[in-house]
């Protein structure tokens, strides 16, 4: 027992990071993980479910890994192609998590790491705003005829956009320095972001500045810096073209 506790604690030496969890109603299927790079998605695991049960530990010697672990990454758990989470994870970070098969982002809990406990709360947020959401858009469908409910709606709607969008703001002010924080601004449900890159630009290049000096190397930050580049040359010379019109 004693030799196998030590080749145990020699085998951990090289895990990066490790992810253990248990999806209930998820039976001995197939669960996949991925990386997610500035670039797309680069699948490094997968394992049958046992019971429900799945641990993936990732090696710092995977290069993709081990050039990338000085700061948080990220990585996404796939049931299927439209059942999956989303996860973040530094070195040295052991998530353990809890899901439904049924549909694993609405039904997660997940402990284990600062940056994937961050993200879970963002999820779980607009979990909190989607589902009277939906239930709203019902009825507003179920009154096609009648303006005086669907003006009620309309505003119980914009009234719940403005709470989540205020929470999103005071997230990021309250995690200047996690990389959360960019999940947080690129939130969006049913295909439209609560912020708008052009609008809201400060707020991206804030984040980029106050992460940019913790995880300067980070490739996640790097292409953030880069598209918030591009976003304000985009808008100089939409300005340029509004006063110089003959130009």
């Amino acid at each position: 027992m004693f030799m196998a506790m030590i080749l145990a604690s020699c085998a951990d030496r090289n895990v990066s990071v490790k992810i253990e969890g248990d999806i209930q109603n998820g039976g001995n299927q197939m669960i996949r993980l991925a990386l997610i790079t500035a670039e797309g998605m680069d699948m490094i695991d997968s394992a049958n479910l046992h019971d429900g049960h799945f641990l993936f530990k990732i090696s710092s010697e995977n290069e993709r890994i081990k050039e990338r672990e000085n700061s948080p990454m990220m990585f996404q758990l796939f049931l299927s192609e439209d059942n999956s989470l989303a996860t973040m994870a530094k070195k040295g970070d052991r998530l353990k998590l809890t899901a439904d098969a049924q549909d694993l982002t609405r039904t997660y809990k997940i402990t284990g790491g600062e940056e994937a406990v961050l993200m879970y709360q963002l999820d779980s947020s607009l979990t909190a705003f989607v589902i009277p959401t939906e239930k709203l858009y019902e009825t507003y469908q179920k009154n096609s005829e009648n303006d005086t409910i669907r003006a009620e709606i309309e505003a119980q709607y914009v009234n719940m956009l403005q709470n989540h969008q205020k929470y999103l703001q005071d997230f990021i002010k309250s995690h200047p320095n996690n990389m959360a924080s960019y999940i947080a601004f690129f939130q969006s449900y049913n295909r439209r972001n609560f912020f708008d890159i052009y609008q809201d630009l400060d707020i991206l290049k804030q984040i980029n500045n106050n992460l940019s000096k913790v995880y300067p190397e980070s490739e996640y930050v790097k292409a953030m810096k880069n598209m918030a580049d591009l976003i304000e040359m985009r808008i100089s010379a939409t300005e340029k073209e509004i006063s110089n019109p003959t130009e």
